[in-house]
């Protein structure tokens, strides 16, 4: 199998990277081995972590998360029935206005070098490429690159390739890319401050990085997130990413680790972090009526919308491991000023 010609060792950074059957990658500088799964396609270029290394419990807990939302759901998917869902999916992001379809429009995709960092189950990479992108995915999770590496094998284009790698420190020649993509993902880093150093330099000058961080000034933070973590003494033990990831994105069911870093931004904030880009565009959105610190206000937002006759939509299962009810419009606009997501374009 021939590696794709824009790799470069994570340990080493030569570009001199080969695989070798059946299941390695050698770097010819440094000698590192790396494993691969040639049958999917997926290659962990990822130093290996160290014990104690708090990476290795970012991996442990997305990996419990995965299982969670995903275990029993991706059996059995064959291409015709996975096209099906992928346009339920793209159907439900643009009733949400959500950032793989708002920020990165889909039909502008054709041809175009494409990198996921945090792919997830897949579902995004799989997206892009259904509609032409030439696309790379990268997950620190295996469990999550693997499931990428199943769903872009389902979708017919350009080729694709997925990597388990560190968003930190990614196995990419500079100047390539011309767009990286990443939503809600680098703000569970250690470092997200090298994560978009990365970014910027693996992309190719005039190229686009197309964002989601965690906003600061959200009706989640302030008043759900904060609460509970004065409540808890959470807030009090840890340093501030570390406390609001104890209290966000859920709780472990596999395991014991829970989520090791959540980082939340104002705009200017974010300006700062993204100092290195030329250009930089904001829109706060993501506002639901359970961002609130209110017991069962999800199942209670629920039940109020089905009376109102506002259905559930199938396109939140590939994403989200069930149906969704879509934001109303009064959510929308409230989105606007009080949602918890940053919706990013920053051109290099």
């Amino acid at each position: 199998m021939k590696l794709p010609d824009y790799l470069r060792c994570p340990n080493c950074c030569a570009r001199k990277l080969t695989f070798e059957a059946p299941s390695r990658v050698i770097c010819g500088n440094c000698r590192a081995n790396f494993p691969a799964q040639s049958e999917i396609r997926m290659f962990s270029l990822i130093r290996p972590f160290m014990e104690g290394d708090l990476k290795a419990d970012i991996q442990s807990w997305w990996a419990d998360l995965y299982k969670q939302a995903y275990l029993g759901h991706e059996e059995n998917i064959d291409r015709e029935k996975f096209s099906g869902q992928l346009e339920e999916l793209e159907d439900l992001f643009h009733q949400r206005r959500h950032l793989a379809v708002v920020e990165m429009p889909v039909n502008e995709l054709a041809g175009k070098r494409v990198l996921e960092i945090g792919s997830g189950s897949g579902a995004h990479s799989a997206l892009f490429k259904h509609h032409g992108a030439n696309v790379t995915a990268v997950d620190i999770t295996p469990e999550r690159a693997a499931a990428t590496a199943r769903k872009l094998q389902l979708v017919s284009g350009l080729d694709s390739s997925v990597f388990n790698a560190d968003a930190e420190n990614l196995p990419f020649v500079d100047d390539y890319f011309d767009i990286v993509y990443s939503n809600g993902v680098l703000h569970h880093s250690t470092n997200t401050e090298q994560c978009i150093a990365e970014v910027n330099r693996v992309l190719k000058p005039g190229g686009k990085a197309v964002l989601m961080l965690y906003s600061r000034h959200s009706a989640i933070y302030w008043f759900n997130i904060v609460p509970r973590a004065l409540f808890t003494g959470e807030m009090l033990c840890w340093p501030e990413a570390q406390w609001i990831g104890r209290l966000t994105e859920g709780k472990p069911k596999f395991g014991e680790t829970k989520n090791p870093y959540t980082r939340v931004y104002s705009a200017n904030e974010i300006r700062g972090l993204l100092g290195d880009f030329k250009e930089i565009r904001l829109r706060k959105a993501s506002f639901q009526f359970d961002n609130f610190c209110i017991p069962r206000l999800t199942q209670i937002r629920h039940g109020i919308l089905r009376l109102l006759g506002y259905k559930e939509h199938s396109g939140g299962r590939l994403v989200y491991g069930r149906t969704v009810v879509p934001d109303t419009p009064i959510e929308l606009y409230l989105g606007n000023i009080a949602g918890f997501s940053w919706n990013i374009v920053a051109v290099k």
